[in-house]
């Protein structure tokens, strides 16, 4: 009996070790669906926005993104609603935009999102970690009729690409930050930011998908630091101004994926 045992708990361990291990993985995958589509998603979306959108003209192909989320839910999540496409226009409008960072611009629609409301002699600094997509979001960028003096992109980590921005660009003052990533990295890269002196007073941070997977590290750094202000939101994506340090006006905690 005692010979048994061994096999016996060889055999309840083992499937118990291996469905843990699913489960992680199901849920690891499940985090990053939101930032990650398959490439044969990636290239329907890039044949419909190639045939169905007018070259040149950013509206038209904002539109054709639009229009494909409507018969696919996984590019549905990457874009914004229209309430949050009015906040971040606010957003850009208050801040007086000329330098923007785009962290996470995944199949683009964020950064031409961006570059169609800053003024001529306005720039985008796109990030976008996965090789497939960046190269889609770069091609979609340029289909809508910017120049690559108008924005560049950058295929790398965005915390990673944060901290080559000054050695690779000379950028020194960003006006507007949009981290749309894996939100577990947003307290990474606010510190980045801050240490490198890339935000200014008035230098606002958007930050999207703040829902109730946000770490308690960052909800509390941003609630008991003196250099930001959470200003307001909009649905998940939360409003941050750098530089002031009154009193916070809301909880970041009270904003929730709805």
């Amino acid at each position: 009996m005692d010979d048994s045992f061994p096999v016996l708990t060889a055999g309840i361990v083992v499937p118990l070790c291996a469905g843990a291990a699913w489960v992680f993985y199901r849920y690891r995958n499940q985090r990053r669906c939101k930032w990650t589509i398959d490439e044969k998603t990636q290239q329907a979306l890039r044949r419909y926005v190639l045939i169905e959108s007018t070259h040149g003209k950013p509206d038209s192909v904002l539109q054709t993104f639009r229009e494909y989320a409507i018969k696919n839910s996984m590019i549905k999540k990457m874009l914004f609603t229209p309430d949050q496409d009015i906040f971040l226009a606010d957003a850009v409008n208050q801040s007086s935009s000329l330098m923007v960072l785009v962290l996470g611009t995944q199949c683009g629609y964020s950064a031409i999102r961006v570059l169609s409301l800053l003024p001529p002699d306005g720039k985008v600094y796109a990030v976008e970690e996965e090789d497939s997509m960046a190269e889609a979001a770069e091609e979609m960028i340029l289909v809508s009729g910017y120049k690559n003096n108008q924005f560049k992109l950058l295929c790398q980590h965005p915390v990673d690409a944060i901290h080559t921005l000054h050695s690779k660009f000379d950028l020194k003052k960003v006006d507007l930050v949009l981290m749309d990533f894996q939100s577990d990295g947003y307290l990474e890269g606010l510190k980045a930011l801050t240490e490198l002196g890339l935000l200014s007073p008035g230098s606002l941070i958007l930050l999207n998908n703040m829902g109730p997977l946000v770490g308690k590290d960052f909800v509390g750094h941003l609630e008991k630091s003196v250099h930001y202000r959470v200003v307001n939101g909009c649905q998940s994506l939360l409003k941050v101004e750098y530089g002031q340090s009154s009193q916070k006006v809301l909880k970041v905690k009270t904003f929730r994926d709805e």
